[in-house]
């Protein structure tokens, strides 16, 4: 290719003399160059097109790879990219143990070694979609010294609570369905830990969580922290939690909508990638530190308006309660004057509570708390939240899906056993839970759940209306479900489930209202 030189299958050796194989992609000529490393189990050599022909909003060149940097982009702008595979995957043998600590350390062998090379100028930076987005924030947390900044895009931070267990419960359908087409055709060892084993049989957070989680703290690079209001599945509450928890005294957020791949690839993503990285690993004086900290995509029914903000949660919010009421099966204002309760089956029954007509147009942004008294027939159940908009003629308004279907405007899940919470961790409008112990239910006996709904942005026009739906189940969600036979059984799950409001089970939902900006 006119300008760039591709040397494939480069052999890097790592800590315990294993070798980790690469492809190097630099400019033509002998010049030193920042370095940008992805290194994954996807495959460096499967071109994007045999991967996932149904998304075409990629630069669809030659040597485009799954959620990686474009080549035809990059490089001639000056930088090299570096693909490797992990271990198990690829050209790389070795255990395959995905997220895991080994492989967080290989990464950081990488890393240093292209440092150190004769092409390199030493600053290394991070840039990739999901994976490489999640396996950035595992190694920017063990502090390698060459690291000069990362761009985690759609990645989650939390193992346990965003992936394996989301609330508790064990996330089946995605891991098995993301297993068999992601990881398994690029599999050449026998050698594997399965992640899809292991999580359904610790249903508690353990060391094996924790060794699959960065220590946010601990990372202290400059940050661009992009994350997607659709990423229901896997990433939304990473990028803003990575944001928030990263100890970087330079970091940045910004939250977008569209498909899982659209925005990284997007001339305006590529644009804010570029500023950042030319200004950490080039030195470039450009106005990357006078950009807001914060950037959203406010979303006002099927349009949205870029708002710069400058904290998280935004500092104006005003947390406004919405009181349950059984009795109208709605969303209101008051506490209920009179108690009241209703029931559905599980595991495939729900209800809904509706919110009268907006008198003029609202902003909800921000993280979402559900305090919800329930009790059940059984010793257990599960929770799935759905928040959704409803426009003046009763037709739902959705958010867009990873792969661009529709959505729930937002989400959220517990399991009632798992509901005990880590009151130096909560936050107003997010709740903490511990994952530490089960406390069974009593049949029949109110119990007070707190749950955590994934953050949003949403903007209900006057006359519109906000529907919260409560569910045993959560098969709306497809591909994402959380139906496993054996981690949701009948004989601890299958039953009929209770939601009590007023009296002294005031059932309410906690809103982030955010009233205009002021003037300035």
């Amino acid at each position: 290719m006119d300008g760039i030189i591709i040397e494939k299958d480069i052999r890097i050796t790592v800590r315990d003399g294993a070798l980790i194989y690469a492809d190097l992609i630099r400019p033509e000529g002998s010049g030193k160059y920042p370095v940008i490393v992805t290194m994954g189990p996807y495959g460096k050599d499967v071109h994007w097109a045999k991967r996932y022909p149904l998304y075409n909003e990629t630069d669809q060149g030659p040597y485009a790879v799954w959620e990686m940097p474009s080549v035809e982009f990059w490089v001639p702008k000056g930088y090299i990219l570096i693909r490797a595979d992990s271990r198990g995957t690829g050209k790389t043998t070795g255990k395959l143990d995905l997220l895991g600590p080994k492989e967080a350390e290989d990464f950081y062998d990488v890393i240093e070694w292209a440092a150190v090379q004769p092409w390199s100028t030493g600053k290394i930076g991070l840039l990739g979609i999901s994976w490489y987005a999640m396996s950035q924030w595992m190694v920017a947390a063990l502090q390698p010294p060459h690291l000069a900044a990362i761009v985690p895009w759609e990645g989650l931070t939390d193992f346990y609570r965003e992936w394996a267990r989301q609330g508790g419960i064990y996330n089946n359908a995605f891991t098995k369905f993301w297993l068999q087409t992601q990881i398994v055709p690029q599999i050449n060892t026998k050698e594997v830990i399965s992640i899809a084993e292991e999580a359904l049989k610790r249903e508690l957070i353990d060391d094996w969580y924790l060794a699959h989680s960065p220590v946010l703290s601990k990372i202290k690079v400059p940050v661009l922290s992009a994350g997607n209001w659709g990423a229901l599945h896997l990433h939304l509450r990473g990028n803003v939690g990575g944001y928030s928890g990263a100890g970087s005294s330079y970091k940045r957020l910004i939250m977008h909508v569209g498909t899982h791949i659209g925005p990284f690839y997007s001339e305006r993503g590529k644009q804010e990638q570029l500023r950042f990285l030319d200004h950490w690993l080039k030195e470039i004086k450009n106005d990357e530190e006078t950009q807001p900290r914060i950037k959203l995509a406010i979303r006002r029914g099927t349009k949205l308006e870029w708002r710069n903000e400058n904290e998280w949660p935004l500092a104006r919010t005003k947390w406004t309660p919405l009181y349950l009421n059984a009795q109208q099966h709605s969303l209101q204002s008051d506490v209920p004057s009179v108690p009241g309760e209703l029931s559905y089956n599980a595991p495939e029954g729900s209800c809904s509570f509706l919110t009268a007509p907006m008198n003029e147009e609202t902003e909800i942004t921000g993280p979402i708390e559900l305090k919800l008294w329930v009790s059940s027939s059984t010793k257990d159940m599960d929770v799935f939240v759905a928040l959704r908009q409803v426009d003046i003629s009763g037709n739902e308004i959705t958010g867009i899906g990873p792969q661009g279907a529709p959505v729930p405007m937002a989400i959220g899940f517990l399991r009632a056993s798992h509901r005990a919470l880590d009151n130096k961790k909560s936050l107003p409008g997010r709740p903490y839970h511990l994952h530490q112990k089960l406390e069974l239910l009593i049949p029949g006996e109110p119990t007070l759940l707190d749950i955590e709904i994934w953050p949003t942005s949403l903007t209900l026009a006057k006359n519109e209306r906000l529907r919260l739906d409560i569910s045993a189940s959560d098969q709306y969600m497809q591909v994402l479900r959380h139906d496993d036979p054996e981690d949701r059984s009948p004989e601890r799950f299958a039953g009929s489930n209770t939601v009590y409001t007023g009296g002294s089970q005031i059932s309410q939902l906690i809103l982030p209202i955010i009233p205009p900006k002021p003037e300035t």
